[in-house]
């Protein structure tokens, strides 16, 4: 028996005798999947926090908050109309900026809220909280500035995934080209498919590509950028090139951006489009 077998097998009992490391919980199944959301402002005893992060979970129908102002993550729960706090440690981020909620967090009872007119009315770790709607962007804006107002359109356009060959035969086209989209900020179909617009526009910077955005009240018959323009719905964008309008992107092409503009370019967009 050789020392070097001696020493091996010590090596090798000592290795089996450690304790294995404990595994971390797994994400709970029902409070998971929280995604940033910009629905509402949150104010901290009667201020608003630019900063607070506010994430919403279509799985659990619930808000996440996050605020330096706050004590712990909150979590509201419109539906059963519970507002509970939870260890900052029991909640995990992901890499794509996804929360989940430990499957072991421990939720401590807020009390109930109230509603407030449109705003959402509670108190945690001993501070009054209100959810405020986010207020109607209006006028003329540059994507960066849509961003600005509600990061959840900076979330949904990092989540789109464009069509490489497209883009690039996108930055191709001959001109200088503008799309001007027509939005409302307090529309759900605006909220879904402008972000992805965006993304294009962010991917066609540096090319002969111009993208610029207005914001629409609701209603907005009278209003008259709406009025010159004819825009009957939203999200409506309109293509120029050398600022003559050349067409539309048809409704069709809300769900894939960048083949609507393609499609409008070499003058197969058809009808459908607002």
């Amino acid at each position: 028996m050789t020392r070097t077998w001696i020493f091996s097998a010590l090596v090798a009992a000592l290795v089996a005798a450690a304790p294995a490391p404990a595994q971390k919980p797994a994400a709970d199944a029902f409070l998971s999947d929280f995604r940033v959301s910009g629905e509402y402002v949150v104010e901290v005893a009667g201020k608003a926090q630019p900063k607070a992060e506010l994430y919403f979970s279509e799985r659990a129908r619930a808000f996440l908050i996050r605020s330096s102002e706050l004590p712990s993550p909150v979590l509201v729960s419109p539906s059963a109309k519970e507002v509970q706090s939870l260890d900052l440690m029991k909640i995990q981020v992901g890499a794509n900026g996804v929360i989940d909620v430990l499957s072991d967090a421990v939720l401590s009872p807020e009390g109930a809220f109230r509603v407030d007119g449109e705003s959402i009315l509670f108190h945690a770790g001993g501070r009054e909280v209100r959810l405020r709607p986010r207020p109607w962007l209006l006028g003329a804006h540059s994507g960066a500035e849509i961003g600005e107002h509600n990061p959840e359109y900076v979330r949904r356009a990092g989540e789109y995934e464009s069509d490489d060959a497209l883009v690039a035969k996108l930055k191709a086209a001959k001109g200088q080209v503008r799309v001007l989209t027509f939005f409302g900020s307090w529309c759900p179909h605006c909220k879904k498919h402008v972000p992805m617009l965006m993304k294009v526009g962010q991917e066609l910077a540096g090319a002969n590509w111009q993208f610029d955005y207005y914001g629409l009240p609701s209603p907005f018959t009278n209003e008259p950028e709406a009025v010159k323009y004819g825009i009957k719905g939203v999200p409506t964008a309109i293509v120029l090139v050398g600022g003559k309008e050349i067409g539309r992107l048809p409704n069709s092409g809300w769900t894939k951006p960048e083949a609507g503009l393609d499609s409008v370019l070499n003058g197969t967009a058809g009808s459908g489009s607002r």
